[in-house]
């Protein structure tokens, strides 16, 4: 793994225009990763066809054309994950000296992101990660910087790994042909979750475990069909004789006129024999229900709603209003947020950081993503910080910053001065509405001071000589 130390870049008008130092250290774990587990590996070429990923994704496939309640999870899953959009925010405070500069990045990633079509790149790239594990991001910076999802994504596999397990090259194989090339830098993976020991280096799919309840909901499907057909169409049989012993053996030339006149017979009529007695008996499943293949099939949905963690319509249908928000709340805590975060990171470490630099900006400057708008809980927290500030917990400086607010220096100071005026109002009515004394007390007569010696009239000159 490699880092990048930005030295700190100095806030001037030409500072976009001024050259980026870094400083490049490489790390090296102990922990590595080898399929075979045969010692620490050195760089390795792989062979064609020896990591594909091929196979499983036309498994997959398959599983979600046999029966649709697979794919409608993944659409659901995807759709909650993109639901509300993409936001921004700025990487630092209002009180920061460099805010001007990371609003003006955040407004720069929000054309980005539009001019890209980042939000439906999001929901495909959902789609695929919950469906095969894992979705690529191919990068371009000639001529200006882009991202896509490719095609033939089920195609490309790793080419070569460094000591430590980490691809550095991946390619497109097809046909048994090598068509494109990609380095770590120009191709990104996006793995799902889970452990990815067994299906290096992707991730295993959402799907992985429901084959046994899919297969045998399609058979079932099947057996319900043939089941309704013979209900609507039921068959007729033929008996010849009475059944009893003595009509048991049916003769060869009885038999085949028998047969001739079944064939031309229209249906609803009956048939004319002279030797035996036959009966027409009505075949099919009859009137028997069918409540247990029902009841099964009820099972195997069920189960795998539980294997994917996506309700199903009908479950959000059936439910009650607080049940159905429950169940999306749960979906969101074990998988939406989770994709989430991932989703987050690899767009701002693989895409956004380096389409900054190439722009003249910081690092630093990369914007905080968000999946919900910033306003969707501004009311509950104005309220919370309304009370914080009203018993003097806070003061509204600290409150417009945890906002994301504006402090206005001369609005709370014109404010402050009024409200100090209006009490001194409310202060003077009080003393004037206050009633006076009719025989207000007499004043005290101010005494005078006198010294010792005055009062006994003894000068000080000629008490000192005596």
């Amino acid at each position: 793994m490699k880092y990048k130390l930005q030295l700190p870049r100095i806030l001037r008008e030409d500072s976009r225009n001024s050259p980026h130092i870094h400083f490049t250290a490489s790390e090296k774990y102990k922990a590595n990763f080898d399929k075979a587990a045969s010692g620490k590996p050195k760089r390795k070429t792989f062979n064609l066809g020896e990591n594909s990923w091929k196979t499983r994704c036309e498994h997959y496939d398959q599983m979600c054309e046999q029966y649709p309640l697979l794919k409608m999870s993944l659409f659901t899953l995807a759709g909650l994950v993109t639901a509300q959009g993409l936001f921004f925010k700025p990487a630092v405070n209002r009180q920061d000296e460099t805010y001007a500069l990371a609003e003006e990045a955040v407004y720069r990633v929000d054309k980005f992101k539009r001019d890209q079509k980042v939000v439906s790149k999001f929901y495909e790239t959902a789609f695929r990660m919950a469906k095969y594990g894992g979705c690529f991001w191919e990068i371009s910076k000639d001529p200006v910087f882009s991202f896509r999802i490719p095609p033939l994504q089920e195609c490309i596999e790793p080419a070569e790994a460094d000591d430590q397990g980490q691809i550095v090259a991946w390619r497109q194989v097809v046909n048994n042909n090598e068509v494109a090339r990609w380095n770590s830098d120009e191709l990104v993976l996006i793995p799902f979750l889970g452990e990815t020991t067994s299906t290096w280096p992707f991730a295993p799919s959402l799907l992985t475990g429901t084959e046994t309840e899919s297969e045998m909901l399609v058979s079932m499907e099947e057996s319900s069909k043939d089941y309704s057909e013979k209900q609507a169409w039921p068959y007729e049989v033929l008996m010849l004789g009475d059944g009893t012993a003595n009509s048991a053996m049916v003769s060869d030339e009885d038999y085949i006129a028998a047969r001739n006149e079944w064939r031309n017979r229209k249906p609803g009529e009956g048939l004319a024999t002279r030797n035996m007695p036959v009966d027409i008996k009505v075949g099919g499943t009859g009137s028997a229900p069918i409540r247990e293949l029902a009841v099964l099939c009820e099972l195997m949905k069920t189960n795998i709603n539980d294997a994917v963690m996506v309700p199903g319509v009908s479950q959000l249908y059936n439910a009650t209003e607080a049940s159905a928000k429950e169940l999306r709340k749960h979906v969101m805590t074990t998988l939406g947020q989770p994709i989430q975060w991932r989703l987050s990171e690899y767009f701002q470490d693989g895409i956004l950081k380096p389409w900054l630099e190439t722009t003249g900006f910081s690092r630093k400057s990369c914007p905080e993503i968000l999946f919900e708008s910033p306003d969707t809980n501004k009311a509950e927290e104005a309220q919370y910080w309304t009370s914080l500030v009203s018993a003097k917990i806070q003061t509204p400086l600290q409150a417009c910053d945890h906002l994301g607010l504006e402090y206005d220096d001369a609005y709370w100071t014109e404010l402050e001065q009024k409200q100090q005026e209006q009490f001194d109002k409310q202060l003077q009515a009080k003393k004037e509405a206050a009633p006076k004394d009719v025989n207000p007390p007499e004043e005290k007569v101010k005494g005078k001071s006198y010294q010792v010696t005055e009062l006994f009239n003894v000068e000080p000159e000629a008490h000192k000589h005596d």
